[in-house]
Order: C-alpha cells, then sequence, then structure tokens
C-alpha cells in the first residue's frame, strides 16, 4: 500500500501521484494557526484513541501476518505491512489500475482522489487479472485492485504493531475491535503514529493516522458497514525529483543523498470515508451498494526538481511551488443480482448503476528556474520568491448502468455477458478562457469464458471494454498538473490454469491491452500523442506442504509498443518508456512445526534491461534485490507476540527505475526492517 514499506519484492513502489504528477488541486489552505491546531487535534486523537484501544479485553489478530502464505496466485497480494507480488496498484501488466481508476472496495467501484489507499483502513489488497478478474461482473482493462477493509467481528480483539525501519522510519500502530452488541453490532477502531515514512521524498516526515469502523448487523442476510479514515501528514526537507530527458542516458545517484534545502516542506490531508451495505431478499434476489468519499487536501507544497541531468551529475534546478488545494470525488456503486440454481447449473444476473462526481483545481503554481546544479554535490540556496497565478477547475461527471449474465455449470464450465452504458463529461475551466467541455457516451461490453477439459484443468479468456482516467501531467511538462481526459481501453487475454491437488497450482495466460498515449510533444506538452500497446505472457506458480514450506513464484513478459500519430519530443523508437519489458518474482516461506515458532522467508525479484531514452539507443541494465526474513511466533494461552527481522536489497544491488513520464528512481540500498506485534 501506499506510504507502507514493501518487504518483498525490494524494489520501490513506483512514485505516488503526489510526486511524480505533481498532482494539483483547489483553492488556498491557511497554514499558520488553523494548520498548527489540525496537527495538535490530530494528535489528540490519537493519543485519545490510543487509551481506548488499550482498556479493550482481546486477543489476537496481527501477530502471525504473512503475505507470502495468504497469496492464491503470484499477481499481488498485501497483508498488513507486506507485500508480495509481479503487480500491484501502480503496475499492472505495463499500466496503473490507481491511474486508470480501476480501484475496488470489497468489490465495489471506488474512485480514490487520495494520495495512496489508507494502510490504516485497509488490511490488504488483492490484484485481479486473467481468470482471477472473472469473478467480477463488470471486469475492467489495466487489472483491478481490490482493497478489503478492516472488518470488526465479533471477538473483543486488540493488536499492536511497531516498526523500526527501513533507514529513518519508526512507527506505532494499535488497532481493535469491540462488540457492542453481540451478533448487531462491532467497532473497529485504529489509531497510528509514523517517523521517516515518506523517506523517498522527503529526509524528515511524520504522520498521525485515525480510522474508524462500524458493523451493523440488524438481521439474518442484511449488514451495513460505515468507515473513516484519516491522515495527517507533514514533512521537511524535500528530496528532489529527477526527472530524465529521454534523450541522454542517466546518472546514477542516491535519492537519500541530493543535495536538499530546508525552507522545503510538504503537508496535505487524506480522507477515505464511506459506507457498504448488503441485504439477501427473497427469491434469490441480493443487494449490494458501496457511496464513498476520498478527499486530498494540500498545503502550499514544494516541489524541487532536477531536470536533464547528465552522465557527469549536472542538472537544470527548478523550484515549482504549488498552491494549497484540494480535490473531492464522490463515488458509488448500486449492484441487485439475482441468483438461480438449478441441479449443476448456477445463473447470475446482476444489474448495476455506478457514478462519480470529481472536483480538483490544478495550475496556478510558481515555477522558478534556479540554475544548473551538480546533483552530487550540496548546495544552499535562498528560498526564491513566489509568485502564483489563478488555478484552473477540472470537473468530471461519470454514470454507468450495466446488466450482465454469468451462465456456470459446475466442474464444466462458464460464460459471462455483460454492458455498461457509460455517460462521461468532463469540464475544464481556466483563467480568461471559456469553459471547455468533453461529452462522452459509450456502451463497454465484457465477455469471458471458462471450460474444463479435465478435473484439473481450467481454460479461460475474456475481452473487455473500458473507459479508463488518464495520467495527470507530471511536474516537468508546460501543462504541470493538468488531469487530462479518459480514454478509451481495450483488453483482450486467456490462458490455462492447472491445480493439482490443494498445494500445487500453475497458471499461464497471455494478455494484450491497447490505450491511448500520452507523452511529452514537441512543445514540451504532456497530451495524448498516439496508441500505446501491452503484449505479454505471465505465469503464476503456488505450492505449499504439510512440513510449512510455501512457495510463489510468478513471471512476466512484455512488448510494450508505441504508434505515435503526432511529432514527439527527440522520439523516434517505438518501445516506450516506462514500462519493464521482464519481471520475475520468487517468494518462499518455511517454518516447521519441528521449529517452534521460528520461520524464515526469502523473496527475490528481477527486472529485464529496459529502455531510458526515447530512440531505444540507450537501456538501464538489468536489475535483481534479494531480500531474507526471519521470525518468532510466540503463543502465551490466547495471546499471540511475534518478532520478525527484514533484510531488503541483501547484496547491496544500485540501479534505476524509469517511470513512463521520465520520473526516474533508485533502488533502495541494503536496509533493515523489526517489526514487533502482539495480540492482548
Amino acid at each position: 500500500m501506499a506510504a507502507k514499506r514493501c518487504s518483498c519484492p525490494g524494489f520501490r513502489e513506483l512514485p505516488r501521484e503526489r510526486r511524480s504528477h505533481c498532482r494539483s488541486d483547489s483553492t488556498h489552505v491557511n497554514q499558520g494557526a488553523s494548520g498548527r491546531l489540525r496537527a495538535k487535534s490530530i494528535g489528540l486523537c490519537v493519543l485519545a484513541a490510543s487509551a481506548i484501544l488499550a482498556s479493550v479485553a482481546s486477543r489476537a489478530q496481527r501477530a502471525n501476518e504473512n503475505a507470502i502464505t495468504s497469496a492464491g496466485d503470484a499477481f499481488g497480494t498485501v497483508v498488513g505491512s507486506q507485500t508480495i507480488g509481479l503487480y500491484s496498484p501502480t503496475n499492472a501488466r505495463g499500466f496503473s489500475p490507481t491511474q486508470a481508476g480501476n480501484l475496488r472496495i470489497e468489490g465495489l467501484y471506488f474512485d480514490q482522489q487520495s494520495q495512496g489507499s489508507n494502510p490504516y483502513l485497509f488490511s490488504g489488497y488483492e490484484m485481479r487479472v486473467g481468470i482471477a478478474a472473472q469473478s467480477y461482473a463488470f471486469p475492467s482493462p489495466s487489472g483491478i485492485a481490490d482493497y478489503a477493509l478492516r472488518a470488526p467481528g465479533d471477538s473483543s480483539l486488540t493488536s499492536a504493531v511497531l516498526i523500526r525501519g527501513p533507514l529513518d522510519i519508526a512507527s506505532a500502530e494499535i488497532d481493535a475491535q469491540l462488540p457492542v452488541v453481540n451478533n448487531f453490532l462491532s467497532i473497529g477502531l485504529t489509531a497510528a503514529a509514523e517517523r521517516g515514512f515518506d523517506y523517498n521524498y522527503a529526509l524528515i516526515s511524520n504522520r498521525r493516522a485515525i480510522s474508524l469502523l462500524l458493523r451493523f448487523r440488524p438481521g439474518s442476510g442484511t449488514e451495513v458497514m460505515p468507515f473513516v479514515g484519516y491522515i495527517h501528514n507533514t514533512e521537511w526537507e524535500q528530496t528532489p525529483l529527477v526527472f530524465a530527458d529521454g534523450t541522454h542516458p542517466l546518472p546514477l545517484f542516491n535519492e537519500q543523498h541530493l543535495p536538499t534545502q530546508g525552507w522545503t516542506d510538504w503537508r496535505w490531508n487524506q480522507l477515505t470515508a464511506g459506507v457498504i451495505a448488503r441485504f439477501s431478499m427473497a427469491n434469490g434476489w441480493s443487494l449490494r451498494a458501496g457511496l464513498f468519499r476520498s478527499t486530498d487536501e494540500n498545503y502550499r507544497n514544494f516541489n524541487p526538481l532536477f531536470l536533464e541531468p547528465m552522465l557527469n551529475g549536472i542538472a537544470d534546478q527548478v523550484m515549482d511551488v504549488a498552491p494549497g488545494r484540494i480535490a473531492t470525488s464522490y463515488s458509488g456503486d448500486l449492484r441487485v443480482t439475482r441468483t438461480k440454481t438449478s441441479g449443476n447449473h448456477r445463473r447470475e444476473l446482476t444489474f448495476a448503476l455506478r457514478g462519480r462526481h470529481v472536483e480538483r483545481n490544478f495550475g496556478g503554481d510558481s515555477v522558478t528556474d534556479l540554475g544548473p546544479i551538480n546533483i552530487y554535490q550540496s548546495a544552499s540556496i535562498p528560498e526564491p520568491p513566489l509568485a502564483f497565478s489563478a488555478p484552473s477547475l477540472d470537473k468530471v461527471r461519470q454514470t454507468g448502468i450495466g446488466v450482465n449474465d454469468i451462465e456456470r455449470w459446475k466442474d464444466l464450465a462458464s460464460l459471462s455477458l455483460g454492458i455498461l452504458m457509460t455517460n462521461y463529461t468532463r469540464s475544464v475551466t481556466a483563467p480568461g478562457t471559456p469553459e471547455s467541455v468533453q461529452h462522452t457516451t459509450v456502451a463497454l461490453p465484457t465477455v469471458s469464458f471458462t471450460v474444463n477439459p479435465a478435473r484439473i484443468l481450467t481454460l479461460y479468456g475474456s475481452y473487455t471494454r473500458g473507459l479508463e482516467d488518464s495520467p495527470i501531467a507530471p511536474a516537468s511538462a508546460v501543462n504541470r498538473g493538468e488531469p487530462l481526459p479518459a480514454a478509451p481501453t481495450w483488453q483482450i487475454d486467456g490462458g490455462v490454469r492447472a491445480v493439482v491437488e490443494s498445494h500445487l497450482q500453475l497458471l499461464l495466460g497471455v494478455f494484450e491491452v491497447q490505450k491511448t498515449y500520452f507523452d511529452f510533444d514537441a512543445n514540451g506538452r504532456y497530451t495524448n500523442i498516439g496508441e500505446i500497446s501491452s503484449k505479454g505472457v505471465e505465469t503464476s506458480a503456488t505450492w505449499t506442504d504439510v512440513e510449512g514450506l510455501t512457495l510463489v513464484a510468478g513471471a512476466v513478459w512484455l512488448r510494450p509498443e508505441v504508434t505515435r500519430r503526432t511529432a514527439a519530443l527527440a522520439a523516434t523508437g517505438d518501445v516506450p518508456i516506462g514500462p519493464v519489458p521482464g519481471t520475475i518474482n520468487l517468494n518462499w516461506d518455511y517454518a516447521p512445526r519441528s521449529w517452534r515458532g521460528w520461520g524464515t522467508s526469502m523473496q527475490w525479484t528481477w527486472l529485464s534491461a529496459r529502455v531510458e531514452t526515447s530512440d531505444d539507443r540507450y537501456r538501464l541494465p538489468p536489475l535483481g534485490a534479494l531480500n531474507f526474513g526471519v521470525r518468532y511466533l510466540h503463543k502465551l494461552s490466547t495471546h499471540q507476540f511475534s518478532a520478525r527481522l527484514d533484510i531488503g536489497n541483501v547484496t547491496n544491488a544500485t540501479g534505476l527505475t524509469l517511470a513512463s513520464q521520465y520520473l526516474a528512481t533508485p533502488q533502495l540500498e541494503r536496509n533493515y526492517t523489526l517489526t514487533l506485534a502482539a495480540d492482548f
């Protein structure tokens, strides 16, 4: 999850939207007395919540979290602070499900404006691609990231988690669930404080978080779950964002050692709230609904940029200061399903209604060119005068109404047909220009099938069309921060899955995804310049045995290709910057009973060579990282305690990754993380 370290595969997550896109959103926010008051209030809330949680009698649940043993395949799983898999919400089959708007909460459509998901509100996520996506009545191209809430149950539970590392991170988290009225009302409450969490982008960072979930079950087959999660973030001494020029090879650098300025800071608040309801009715009818609110509130924030670095370390230094902004969205998903079973045949007919309303500001930045700088040498620079301009306003209203029919014949086959009629309207109001409006109404069909030619084999295939959100223009573009209009997408995939008994599962799939391609045009504007296709092969293998051994392995091989309709800045190649042609991810966990609570884990991820210039001339070398972990789990009566030491990047491998918007990020050096968890 965003802002939580990846214990595996060892590579840094792709840059968060806040940074890579320089997300720009609304009106000025006073960062004086009201900001200090808000920070103090959040701190008091965390302390109060901690006192409440500590008083709750409980037993266990966080001490034995394990992403490897929880994974059903190699495509992506998060449990607590542990991450494994080939894909993540920011990277699936060469694209970003988060940027595309393909997020779900408990399977329901959710539009996220906050900068990354809330790790204190959600217990984890699963990536849904290939055959795993066929459980959704309305799948999406580019994959789906489905988040699970920390739903409170019927037992009194309290857990505390302390983490030290990597680097300067120190965090404390306490969460509990309390059944207020047995089988009717339960409460879940989480409070957390963290230091150094944003080490990728600042030398000093702090956060305070609190979340609350209520679970009502007023009758059999009825459940209503309202929730809210709030995070207050502050940081100082911003590390510069390094953008390649797409023409020259990049110098190797360590982000924590880049020159920083003491007067640069970032402050922002994240809110995720909503309510989910489930109702079972007579004659096989059921209803599931979700209404969600997502807010990202920014103060005046500094974005130091190092542009076009040369191999000698000389880059152009630009200070981009964004005014205070706020991005908000309401989104909702309503599904009514009729299920009918007759013998070995089962039919699910689903009617759906979904929509969202988004408002966000962008532009108005104060941009100062500070001249050349050596990225390897410290330099003290005075704060430049600020000159903000009027921002622009971006509004999106989108609705969809659809029907999907799934026919299943037990152990034989399944067929799913669906269509979602989508109405999309986007308006942009910029200073001194008339309002620009884009309106699209499009039918989005989907079809998928499975066939079981043998007991252990399942053949599958699907075709899906979508209307997906586009990238936000990066800070290095002349139209920095501009949200670009949604664009059509289609995907076709197929493959075979073999389940050999219950302990071994193999999967081989092929796919092709086609989307609109965004890049810098000849004038340095980030815009639609063509089409991009990503063809690939993905594999997954999972193995478990009674001796405590779990293996999760996967690989994906991509062949991305760009077709340009308009001239791009110094671009002559047909391979896009960003997607990695080859990725291998191996995970191993071993905890036999004879070890009496001890266990070990190992994760290895390898990235193939990938282009770093838009003429395909230069490539970043292959990069591999090895992680190793050892843990001890102790049970005392009904309580559990665990200690875990993870060593990230054991061999201290060095290298860079390059996002599609030319933002370069280095591999984190060898690091250590100690996690202590207790279930009282």
